[in-house]
């Protein structure tokens, strides 16, 4: 029985060290993780690495301990133009949302999103490559946890609760503080490329 809890304990810890760990969609992990976490957190702390658990949003993950003189372990991701600015969108439409639809989550089309981003492509002429620029970001935000497809509704995503965590208000004032430097890239008809906003 001990063995066994080891393994679901191990289980748990590898799965955070690889990334997020999502209750609705991995409700075995999360009820490990819970049921585990202050040997999880001590372990963590024992390397320089910190556990963020999120009861309300319903997700976990492990985050750097930037108070520790210690090599990183948790990479930062460095992000491109376009999904950048598709992060900084959607953190504020969820703000906004916040303000007068209480508890409800938030929904956005793929056309909600374009709608949002295309300020930020005032040079996009050819909107075929302006549409697949804007898909290839969101399946990124898929990928990283910060949008989720809704069931049966094709090309619409729920906004997460996670996006709160990593785009906080100092990213959005570092981000800010260059914005007209991203605008001005963004006015260019090239492909992406990579900013200085680290992510993580």
């Amino acid at each position: 029985m001990q063995e066994e809890r080891d393994i679901e304990y191990s289980r748990a810890l590898v799965s955070l060290l690889r990334g997020v760990v999502d209750k609705r969609q991995q409700l075995d992990l999360w009820n490990i993780i819970k049921d585990n976490q202050p040997r999880i957190e001590e372990y963590l702390r024992q390397i320089g690495l910190l556990l963020y658990v999120d009861d309300n949003g319903g997700y976990a993950y492990v985050k750097q301990n930037d108070d520790d003189n210690l090599p990183r372990l948790v990479p930062r991701h460095q992000l491109s133009y376009g999904l950048s600015i598709l992060l900084i969108q959607l953190r504020k439409a969820l703000g906004d949302f916040d303000a007068t639809n209480g508890d409800n989550i938030l929904v956005m089309s793929e056309e909600d999103i374009k709608l949002r981003l295309k300020a930020f492509y005032p040079a996009v002429t050819n909107e075929t490559k302006f549409d697949n620029e804007v898909l290839r970001h969101i399946r990124k935000a898929v990928e990283m946890g910060f949008l989720s497809e809704v069931d049966g509704q094709e090309s619409f995503y729920e906004v997460r609760e996670l996006i709160r965590s990593f785009v906080t208000a100092d990213w959005l004032q570092k981000f800010n503080e260059r914005l007209q430097d991203y605008i001005d890239y963004g006015a260019k008809d090239s492909d992406q490329s990579d900013d200085e906003v680290l992510l993580g």
